[in-house]
């Protein structure tokens, strides 16, 4: 058990590096500051393409077309069975009329055209709204193949060019996000498990002083873990405090974006004190013997 001197020795060896190394870690922090700022913009910028890309799979759904001189109750009894196929949220029936004035309002200024028919060539349809889980390619191929071998219907269509692309994009910003966010991890750690090699280097003939007089590893290892921890929690706060002033700024400019909440900010600067602590971690393993003690 520690008493108040050796607790008030290690609080104040936690902060010494920053009085005395002041360029040392100020530029320590500084680079950590900015690795960790691109992580935070690279991983704001995939909250939002993620955003973007949700709205967009809202958009994914089928068009059922039912075959030709299907009976008005024929028709009215397939709206609860395609109700019933999973990952089917809502089915709405769309009549012929209906379709043709669809069709007329998606022509624009050329809808005209459609004065020439003698007659409406569109046949009644579904349309089917997806959960929000099933709007995958694999989720709507299933429902599309069970619905297309239904006597009732003649085609049932779907972009699935569309949903390829979807799922590609997605994809490539998953695994940008995975990369980007391990290359920053390693950099850290290898910034600030250099700079506390060298306040070690520095400090060679103070810790082997500790160690003739039985001071323990854990004694002399705590107050560089807490530097460590300290230079992380700060380049954290350095990142999101630009982060949060260049969003400010540009809130006019960008609309309405995806920002942090101040739970995920929290999370944000907790990491980066975990990757201080790793980094001054590593570090140590070069001048003293770990023991399971710690």
């Amino acid at each position: 058990m520690l008493n108040r001197a050796q607790v008030a020795y290690l609080i104040g060896e936690s902060f010494a590096g920053f009085r005395r190394r002041k360029l040392t870690t100020g530029v320590t922090i500084l680079i950590m500051g900015s690795a960790l700022l691109a992580l935070a913009v690279l991983t704001l910028a995939t909250l939002n393409l993620g955003q973007m890309l949700e709205q967009a799979r809202s958009g994914i759904d089928l068009r059922v077309f039912l075959a030709e001189g299907l009976s008005v109750t024929d028709q009215a009894t397939l709206q609860p069975r395609l109700v019933a196929i999973p990952g089917v949220q809502a089915a709405t029936y769309i009549s012929p009329e209906a379709a043709l004035d669809e069709f007329r309002a998606g022509l624009g200024d050329d809808a005209q055209m459609l004065d020439l028919l003698e007659s409406n060539p569109l046949p009644p349809s579904f349309h089917l709204t997806l959960a929000p889980e099933s709007r995958t390619l694999q989720a709507v191929q299933a429902a599309a193949g069970e619905i297309g071998s239904w006597p009732e219907v003649d085609e049932v269509v779907y972009h699935q060019d569309w949903i390829d692309a979807l799922e590609a994009w997605t994809f490539r910003f998953q695994l940008a996000s995975l990369l980007v966010g391990l290359v920053v991890f390693v950099a850290a750690v290898f910034v600030i498990s250099n700079t506390v090699k060298l306040t070690m280097a520095a400090s060679a003939r103070v810790i082997q002083v500790q160690k003739l007089v039985g001071a323990t590893n854990a004694f002399i290892r705590t107050p560089y873990l807490c530097e460590g921890m300290i230079q992380g929690l700060l380049a954290g706060a350095l990142a999101m405090a630009v982060l949060v002033g260049a969003g400010w700024f540009l809130d006019d400019r960008l609309g309405s974006i995806v920002f942090f909440s101040p739970m995920q900010i929290g999370g944000f600067v907790a990491f980066c004190v975990s990757l201080g602590l790793v980094g001054s971690w590593s570090a140590m393993r070069k001048y003293l013997t770990l023991r399971s003690e710690i």
